[in-house]
């Protein structure tokens, strides 16, 4: 069973060994499965049965471990699709010149994710790294109240996983967003979360600060016994 709450404007990371539960948690509340029992609330609604794009237009937006975007589109094309997502509806007659504000956000997203220099690159050309930006792009143009950010660095290299720390940081202080983070690299968990909740077998294992669950002789233990197994 898991019970927990994230407070708006807090970045939460979700750790836990592999199988512990981490990705099915995670597509619960995107809606992407329904729990068999128990209830998730957000903002008061109970959300529990309803469908991934019923819960995204509530603002719950989830990033995937592999990047979902449109290859052969530039990465402004990208962003500007599911900017449009939530400020434009389906008109065959209307003018160019009205998307002016839809360009504008997408725009300021490319810039906030560090990829206004990759404008009008094709999203195939960018690198793993830069990939990943673009998706967490893509998941801030629907304006969500929270993002769930699953396994970010994930194939990033030393330098980029550094860099995309910071990122991810700054976009939550920046935006006052709401994080929720599943991640296996302890460096990138330490150096951004405001708390981390340690799941084990599908349970809580143990949740408090960066401080608290490092020191934390279960919390060591069951990594200890997944690292010899």
């Amino acid at each position: 069973m898991v019970d927990f709450s994230v407070e708006k404007g807090q970045l939460k990371s979700i750790i836990g060994p592999n199988g512990a539960g981490k990705t099915t948690l995670f597509n619960l509340i995107a809606g992407v499965f329904i729990p068999s029992s128990g209830r998730i609330y957000f903002d008061n609604k109970d959300i529990t049965s309803k469908k991934v794009h019923q819960i995204s237009q509530l603002g719950i937006t989830k990033t995937y471990q592999i990047t979902h975007v449109f290859p052969r589109l530039t990465a402004f094309e990208n962003i500007r699709i599911s900017v449009q997502s939530r400020m434009s509806s389906f008109n065959f007659w209307r003018r160019v010149g009205t998307f002016s504000r839809i360009n504008k956000k997408a725009e300021e997203i490319l810039t906030l994710v560090t990829l206004a220099d990759s404008h009008d690159r094709p999203a195939s050309t960018l690198s793993h790294g830069e990939r990943k930006y673009l998706e967490i792009g893509i998941a801030l143009a629907t304006e969500p109240k929270i993002l769930l950010l699953d396994e970010p660095t994930a194939g990033m290299s030393p330098a980029e996983t550094i860099e995309a720390t910071k990122l991810i940081r700054s976009l939550t202080d920046q935006l006052e967003l709401t994080v929720i983070l599943v991640e296996h690299d302890m460096s990138v968990v330490m150096e951004i979360s405001d708390e981390v909740m340690v799941l084990n077998e599908g349970s809580v294992l143990a949740q408090g600060t960066c401080e608290e669950i490092s020191c934390n002789t279960i919390v060591q233990r069951v990594y200890l016994g997944e690292r010899n197994e």
